[in-house]
C-alpha cells in the first residue's frame, strides 16, 4: 500500500535536492554491515577520500551530483527561473512490506512513467523511518519544451493510479477505496522533524 503526495517548492531548489539525497536517510544498511564496507572504511579515511555510500538515489534525465545545476540550466535556457522551482513528491509504503531495493525500484519506475519523458527528476529512497518511502524532486520546467509542470488534481490522480498499478505488479497491498486515504501521520511527523 503506497501513500502518495506532491507539493510545490518555491524557496530553494538545492535545499530540496539535498534533503532528498541526504546520506543519513539513503544509506544501505546491508552495505554498512558488510565486509566490503568494513574494508573500505578501514582503507579509506572518509575525511580525505569519499566513497559512495548512497545506493538509493537515482537521477532521471540528470546526474545525481549535478542535478541542481542541470535543473537551473534548464530553467535559464527557457527563461523560467521564477515562481515554483520544483515539485516534491513522496510515496510511502506499509512497514515491512518490501525491501529497500524493491522500494527504490518502484520509485524509479514511478518517476520514469510520470515524468521521465519531459522532466529532470531525483528519486531517493529514505530508510530512516519505520516505513520505507521515496522522495521525488521534479524540475518545474521541462527540458523538452520549457513548459512548466502543472500540478493539477488530474496529475495527482495519475500519480496515485500509477503508484497503485506498480504496487499490484510487485504484489503489494493497495488501498482499494482511495477516497478514504488518510495522511500517514507517522511519516508526516518524521518528515516534519
Amino acid at each position: 500500500m503506497a501513500i502518495t503526495k506532491i507539493w510545490p517548492v518555491k524557496d530553494s531548489l538545492n535545499r530540496v535536492i539535498e534533503y532528498a539525497k541526504n546520506v543519513d536517510k539513503t544509506e544501505n544498511p546491508d552495505f554498512l554491515n558488510s565486509d566490503l564496507y568494513q574494508v573500505l572504511h578501514y582503507a579509506a579515511d572518509e575525511n580525505k577520500t569519499k566513497f559512495e555510500r548512497q545506493y538509493y538515489v537515482t537521477g532521471i534525465n540528470c546526474a545525481v551530483k549535478t542535478a541542481g545545476q542541470q535543473m537551473q540550466i534548464t530553467k535559464e535556457r527557457f527563461g523560467k527561473t521564477g515562481g515554483i522551482l520544483a515539485h516534491h513528491a513522496c510515496q510511502s509504503f506499509r512497514p515491512d512490506e518490501l525491501t529497500p531495493k524493491e522500494c527504490h525500484a518502484i520509485g524509479v519506475k514511478l518517476a520514469q512513467k510520470m515524468w521521465g519523458d519531459r522532466y529532470e527528476v531525483i528519486v531517493s529512497t529514505h530508510l530512516n523511518t519505520n516505513c520505507l518511502h521515496n522522495h521525488f524532486v521534479i524540475n518545474s520546467v521541462s527540458f523538452m519544451d520549457g513548459k512548466k509542470y502543472n500540478e493539477r488534481k488530474t496529475e495527482y490522480q495519475r500519480l496515485r493510479d500509477t503508484s497503485d498499478t506498480l504496487c499490484r505488479e510487485y504484489h503489494l497491498s493497495v488501498i482499494e477505496n482511495p477516497s478514504k486515504r488518510k495522511r500517514n501521520q507517522g511519516l508526516y511527523q518524521a518528515e516534519k522533524q
